[in-house]
């Protein structure tokens, strides 16, 4: 009997250092594995193209090295907020080539617009446009002279200020501040980034008076609070 119990015990501690050696050995086969690994972004499901990338849309895998696209992005923060510019299809890696950064210009104006606001386009000329000195990126407040009625509801003419710090989209053609064009009607337009209802505004000033551009400072984001000033005022 007590042969027995020996037999039994052999067995039974043989079993369980057999059971730790097998935990043992994958444990070091998956940091093995995890170490010859890289991470990665990949889609979290199906997307089409002109995609605003969110983070329900993408996670993060591990792959084998030798796998790994070269143009693979390998963090969220440098996926979150572009746009893609073809479909990807789920567990796809997400590579550089087929997305639209946030702020790069080679895609086309589209791909600067902000969510939210549209790109308008205006006429200016030297003094309008601030003598041509304007640069994508800048950021103006929008000044006209307009008839407007006074308090015997008789049209006076004014001066106000329609928007303030609105973003240079483009000047002319030129969508990049480090733009080498410099073509003849480079400073005849101008395209600012705006809301519906900003637009609205600059397109009713832009047809009933005369407008200009105030070109502000980088880093000044102020919204002043004015009346429209009228002829009158000046005597006051």
């Amino acid at each position: 009997m007590k042969n027995k119990w020996i037999y039994i015990l052999a067995i039974f501690f043989g079993l369980l250092t057999t059971y730790f050696i097998y935990e043992f050995l994958i444990t070091v086969e998956k940091k093995v594995t995890h170490d010859l690994t890289e991470e990665v972004v990949v889609l979290a499901h199906d997307i089409t193209p002109k995609t605003l990338l969110t983070r329900d849309m993408l996670t993060k895998k591990h792959l084998p090295a030798e796998y790994i696209h070269p143009d693979a992005i390998r963090t969220l923060d440098d996926a979150l907020g572009c746009i893609s510019l073809t479909p990807f299809v789920e567990g796809e890696q997400l590579l550089k080539s087929k997305i639209a950064a946030k702020g790069d210009v080679k895609n086309g104006l589209a791909y600067l617009i902000p969510v939210g606001e549209r790109a308008m386009t205006i006429a200016v000329d030297d003094v309008s446009g601030v003598a041509g000195l304007l640069k994508p990126g800048d950021r103006v407040d929008v000044a006209s002279v307009m008839g407007l009625p006074d308090s015997s509801d008789v049209e006076t003419m004014s001066s106000l200020i329609v928007l303030q710090d609105i973003v240079v989209l483009a000047v002319g053609k030129n969508i990049s501040e480090n733009s080498s064009k410099n073509t003849e009607n480079s400073s005849k337009t101008v395209t600012l980034a705006v809301t519906v209802e900003e637009a609205q505004r600059l397109l009713l000033a832009n047809q009933k008076g005369i407008i200009r551009l105030l070109l502000r400072s980088p880093v000044d984001n102020s919204i002043v609070k004015t009346n429209p000033f009228e002829a009158q005022d000046f005597v006051q």
